[in-house]
């Protein structure tokens, strides 16, 4: 299938390492430029000397707290000093930890909001006139699947992941008259650094072995196992696609087959 990403220019956010570090590698493997966002700025400038390097694409670096309006503005206007357009938002950046309604502390209630639900209100709303301006482009939000499968003990996960869906849908009926199209996907597990950390803890927890744990996680995976971050960065890339030219509003599940909506 004949992409047709060659000349892009992408902002992703969560860039460093996972599924965003994923996408972003598969985009300038596109030909796609792009601005790569995290807050750690050492592996954002090694990430991107080396698609630089790889793929013969534009490649800059923003160390930046997207969960503060300062660091949406820093990061908006050094993509636009360099790049002075935009095709291609993908927001990837924050996760929520786990908690009910009364062990969550309104500290922490506020803290994953801030990045995971308005970094990318705040994000799609600071660069909507570049893509406007562009004549069209792609907005890709990285969710997850407690938005459609509700638990008491990631109750703030879900319930910003059920918003982000929400957003999602409805902002592909805003863009829809300015070419902007607008999706997200629902990643199940994936064997990210974060999740080998994750198991690794647990396990330790637990006075199991790691392998033992991830049997367990991955019970009830129809497939049996995580996906890597490249398989949710092919779907990603197919999203932002002229393949992907009448798709707008929908939430794609990427999870082994986990979800049991349909």
């Amino acid at each position: 299938m004949e992409f047709a990403l060659r000349g892009k220019i992408a902002l992703v956010t969560g860039a460093s390492e996972g599924i965003g570090r994923a996408i972003v590698q598969a985009l300038a493997a596109e030909g796609v430029h792009v601005t790569l966002c995290a807050r750690r700025a050492a592996p954002l400038q090694e990430l991107a000397a080396a698609l630089e390097s790889q793929h013969g694409v534009s490649a800059l670096p923003v160390a930046a707290d997207l969960s503060t309006e300062a660091g949406i503005d820093t990061l908006v206007q050094a993509h636009q000093a360099r790049f002075g357009a935009l095709d291609i938002l993908v927001n990837n950046a924050g996760s929520i930890r786990a908690g009910s309604l009364v062990t969550k502390t309104e500290t922490e209630w506020q803290e994953d909001f801030a990045l995971k639900f308005w970094g990318y209100v705040r994000l799609t709303r600071a660069v909507w006139p570049l893509l406007v301006a562009r004549g069209g482009g792609r907005v890709l939000n990285i969710i997850g699947g407690a938005g459609r499968q509700p638990s008491a003990g990631y109750l703030a996960g879900g319930a910003a992941n059920a918003g982000l869906m929400n957003l999602t849908k409805a902002l592909g009926d805003e863009g829809a008259p300015h070419g902007i199209l607008v999706n997200a996907i629902n990643p199940g597990p994936v064997r990210t650094a974060r999740w080998q950390s994750l198991m690794q803890r647990q396990a330790a927890e637990r006075g199991i072995t790691v392998a033992a744990l991830e049997a367990e996680q991955l019970a009830h995976v129809p497939l049996r196992r995580g996906g890597e971050p490249e398989e949710i960065a092919s779907v990603a890339v197919f999203l932002c696609s002229a393949g992907a030219s009448y798709i707008t509003g929908t939430t794609l599940q990427v999870d082994g087959g986990l979800a049991r909506c349909i």
